[in-house]
């Protein structure tokens, strides 16, 4: 009886006056988002709290250097750029906030299938007139709303701030009149990047922490087998830059590079410049998301079919 007692207060708020699909999508979707920075969610709230406090020490006020983009010049080379919307995505001895970033990814997006695959509410949302990728949107839409609001948000803030430092004259927004685009795009594709994998371990493991833990451990662990690698490439002679792309956070970092159209490099063991395709960048990530996506419909599928 207990059971059902929680299913049902997690149906309820669903219900509804909501009777389109499209309504009953976006409903779900954003009292998700709603309920993940409620009260009783207080890592994400601390955790959202501690990516905008280190957004205004670090990018607010003690902002140096050109901005968006400056030369490096102490590697003796103008090929390569420091961009600030992008090491925003850096780690933390960076300057960046991607740790943060990818634990509040895993926190936010682990439970959300999860739980409803462990007291069988999902069966509830399906039999409703909604398919199962109307679900995978509803169920999207929280994490990446969430994410948004750490990745875009905070560079957007930086991107006012500095126009104020200009003068807030419009000729410095028609000499950056692509950027604010830039970083709008950006923080589209990291947060629809880890709310995917996300709810990829969320399917797949049907125990929240587990599946939290997976997220973390896939993201970073992935990273760190592959920059090893990649040395030992480079050391023998016979490196490869696509072996970067096998990396979640590598290859989100050098889609970022193409996004503001400066030279891709690797810092891991000293600046090493990068030279992939375009195609082959954008192919990679495509591939990866893609396979994530029918992998989270068949298991829901497989649920359905053994109801």
């Amino acid at each position: 009886m207990k059971e059902k007692a929680q299913v049902s207060e997690r149906f309820r708020e669903f219900k509804a006056e909501l009777t389109s699909r499209p309504s009953i999508v976006m409903g779900m979707g954003l009292r998700g988002f709603l309920r993940l920075l409620s009260l009783k969610n207080q890592w994400i709230l601390a955790l959202v709290a501690l990516i905008w406090l280190w957004t205004l020490g670090f990018y607010v006020l003690l902002s140096t250097g050109d901005y968006p983009c400056q030369n490096l010049e102490f590697w003796d080379s103008s090929d390569f750029k420091r961009c600030q919307p992008l090491v925003y995505y850096n780690d933390l001895g960076l300057g960046g906030v991607r740790l943060f970033l990818v634990t509040l990814a895993a926190i936010s997006s682990s439970g959300l299938i999860a739980n409803d695959m462990t007291d069988k509410s999902l069966h509830l949302y399906l039999s409703r007139p909604i398919s199962r990728l109307d679900y995978l949107i509803a169920r999207f839409i929280p994490v990446f709303l969430l994410l948004m609001c750490v990745t875009a948000l905070p560079n957007l803030i930086v991107y006012v701030n500095q126009w104020g430092e200009a003068g807030l004259e419009f000729d410095w927004i028609k000499n950056h009149k692509w950027l604010l685009l830039d970083i709008l795009i950006l923080g589209s594709f990291y947060s629809a990047s880890y709310s995917i994998i996300g709810l990829t371990f969320s399917t797949a493991i049907n125990r929240e922490s587990w599946a939290a833990g997976a997220f973390f451990l896939f993201v970073y662990g992935s990273a760190i087998i592959i920059e090893i690698f990649y040395l030992v490439m480079l050391e023998s002679g016979v490196g490869d830059d696509r072996i970067l792309l096998l990396s979640v956070i590598h290859l989100l970092d050098i889609i970022g590079f193409y996004i503001f159209g400066t030279q891709p490099f690797f810092t891991a063991f000293g600046l090493e410049g990068i030279d992939i395709a375009d195609i082959e960048v954008f192919g990679v990530f495509i591939l990866i998301i893609g396979s994530c996506g029918l992998f989270v419909n068949w298991m829901i599928s497989q649920m359905e079919a053994n109801k």
